[in-house]
Order: structure tokens, then C-alpha cells, then sequence
């Protein structure tokens, strides 16, 4: 433990989530190292964590947002493990609801990617600064005026951005329509250390199509490794409950138009979801999307209860830039 009770070695994901995902009494987790292709078993207290990660000064005063995290853990960690028991989020309150976008508005922003990427943005404008400067000279002059980024200003930066996000997040967690997702032990979800993955099926070219206020927007975040919570653009929600309206009609009155349908069963199935607010049973390739979201959005493990990784073999087979989390581009 650290000074005042404030622990030193402080997770970037919360204990209770990777203990989800844990096997026996001892929280063993199976764990992906992306950055090496090595898997290995250890507890859920020795991953996702860094000492002091939350620690940094001001003015030679030593700070930390490790104990408001806490704080937000602890108020989080039995409303998400009632979601996965009851397979709804329909009881939730107005309340719960809001305290559920703060925590996830947090763990957007708390994560080791996120400051890696924020680094990133800080070392693309300086490159980009440093080509258009007529001179070596010019560019140090320049470069004068920016504030070195360091650790400790890093911590800093992203701190802000951590005690920030419940105002500037949580809403746009809040206005999505959220459901819960279910698969089976032997399909079972993975959880990266970057949990909070962004999907987008709407092509906005030449903008970018990810962001939490994007038209068509998919949330993803695992709960369990068989249950997992979505929260979509409500567009999505709506055209699939129209669709499943109008394949209703058709069933009804010209059955015959049905003949050679691709989907009509999942389109009924998610439709009737989509209404009724019962749990959305993912299929095999719906659940490996999800866990490939898991592992390129992962900074570097990714975690199972089992030990069968065989997706993220192949990914970075194919894809050796996944060896590390996403990053900002010019």
C-alpha cells in the first residue's frame, strides 16, 4: 500500500471486471501478451495495472484520482453484475443508470491506451510542425513554447481528461439504447485492457466514422465472458425494430416475397429484442467480431478464463500492427 492507504499498484482496469473473467479461488486469469504473441496465467491484482499510474504532482504537491476510482468502482461493480444475472438492464434507474455512464465515461478515458494515444497526437503535431518549418531552427524555436511531455504531464493531461469525462461523456453514454448480449462457454467473450470498444457500420468518408456522438455509433463492453453489454446509436434500434415490423406484415400478407430471404429468422430475432428488451443470443460470427474489437482496441493484453486465443494469433498474424493498441493518424 502506499502513503495513506492509497494503493501503489493501481489498475487500469477495475479488479472486479478482470476477477469476471478469472477461473478458481484465486481469480486465475489466462492472459494474451500482444506486444510478445505469449500467453500465460497470473492474478487478476498483477495485470491491467501500473504502479502509481494515477499519481502525479503540481507545483511539487503529490495528487492522485486513484481513491475517486475507487469511489466510482465500487458504486459501479453490483449494478453491471446485476445486468449479466437478470440479463437486462430494464431495472435499472434513473440514477443507476446515470452513475453506469459516469463509470464507463471514466473507463473511456482511465485506460493505458488512451494516454499512449494521447502521446501520439503530441508526437504527430510536432512531426507534422517539424516538415513544415523552413528550418531546424525554426521548428526549435517553435518547439519552445510547448510544454515537454513527459510522464508526469501525461498523468496530468489524462487526469483531467478522467475527472472531465462524467460531464463530457457520460451523456453520450446515456442517449444510447442498450442492450445485453449473451454467448455460451464455449464461445465464451474476451475482455482487453482497453474494454471499451467503438464500432461503426456507417461509411462517412472522408470523415471518420468513430466517436461516441457518431450517427450509427456501436458500444461495446464485456461483462462476463457470456454476457456483454451493447449500447448503439438509437438508429440502429430503430431501423432494426422497422424491419422486423415490416417482415412481420410481409408473413402476413404476401408470405410468398419471403421465399429466399437471407436472415429472416436473426432479423425477427433481434427485431423482437430490439422491442421487448430480452437478451440479444450473439451467433459465432457476431461473437468473433466482438472479441476482435477486444483485441485490435487492446494496448497490450487482452484476457480469457480460458486459454484459447487462437483469434488473436491470426489477427496479429495478419495484422503485426496490432501489436499495440490504436493510435492517432495524420
Amino acid at each position: 500500500m502506499a502513503d495513506n492507504g492509497i494503493a501503489k499498484v493501481q489498475h487500469y482496469v477495475p479488479q472486479f471486471l478482470l476477477r469476471q473473467f478469472g477461473t478458481g479461488k484465486k481469480d486465475q486469469l489466462h492472459v494474451f501478451d500482444k506486444s510478445t504473441g505469449r500467453t500465460f496465467v497470473t492474478n487478476a491484482k498483477n495485470v491491467a495495472s501500473e504502479s502509481r499510474f494515477y499519481d502525479f504532482e503540481v507545483d511539487e504537491a503529490k495528487l492522485t484520482i486513484e481513491p475517486a476510482l475507487s469511489k466510482l468502482e465500487s458504486t459501479a461493480k453490483p449494478l453491471l453484475e446485476r445486468i449479466a444475472k437478470e440479463d437486462s438492464v430494464a431495472g435499472l434507474t434513473a440514477l443507476e443508470r446515470a452513475q453506469l455512464c459516469g463509470f464507463f465515461a471514466v473507463q473511456f478515458t482511465r485506460t493505458k491506451n488512451f494516454r499512449e494515444r494521447y502521446k501520439s497526437l503530441s508526437d504527430m503535431v510536432l512531426d507534422r510542425v517539424r516538415e513544415m518549418s523552413p528550418s531546424e531552427e525554426a521548428f526549435n524555436e517553435f518547439a519552445k513554447g510547448i510544454p515537454e511531455t513527459n510522464e508526469n504531464h501525461l498523468k496530468l493531461i489524462t487526469a483531467e481528461s478522467v475527472i472531465s469525462a462524467p460531464r463530457d461523456y457520460g451523456p453520450l453514454f446515456n442517449n444510447k439504447t442498450w442492450h445485453v448480449l449473451t454467448t455460451t462457454a464455449k464461445r465464451p467473450f474476451l475482455l482487453g485492457d482497453n474494454p471499451i470498444t467503438l464500432q461503426n457500420a456507417t461509411d462517412m468518408r472522408p470523415y471518420g466514422n468513430l466517436g461516441l456522438a457518431v450517427k450509427g455509433i456501436e458500444i461495446y463492453f464485456p461483462l462476463t465472458p457470456t454476457r456483454a453489454l451493447a449500447m448503439w446509436c438509437p438508429t440502429i434500434s430503430e431501423q432494426l425494430i422497422k424491419s422486423g415490423e415490416q417482415l412481420k406484415h410481409l408473413r402476413s400478407r404476401a408470405p410468398e416475397l419471403l421465399k429466399g430471404l437471407k436472415d429472416e429468422e436473426r432479423i425477427a430475432r433481434l427485431a423482437a429484442a430490439m422491442t421487448n428488451g430480452t437478451p440479444l443470443a450473439y451467433e459465432p460470427v457476431h461473437i468473433e467480431n466482438f472479441n476482435s474489437l477486444q483485441i485490435s482496441n487492446a494496448e497490450r493484453y487482452v484476457f480469457a478464463d480460458g486459454e484459447n486465443f487462437e483469434l488473436a494469433c491470426r489477427m496479429l498474424a495478419t495484422h503485426p500492427h496490432l501489436s499495440k493498441g490504436p493510435r492517432m493518424r495524420a
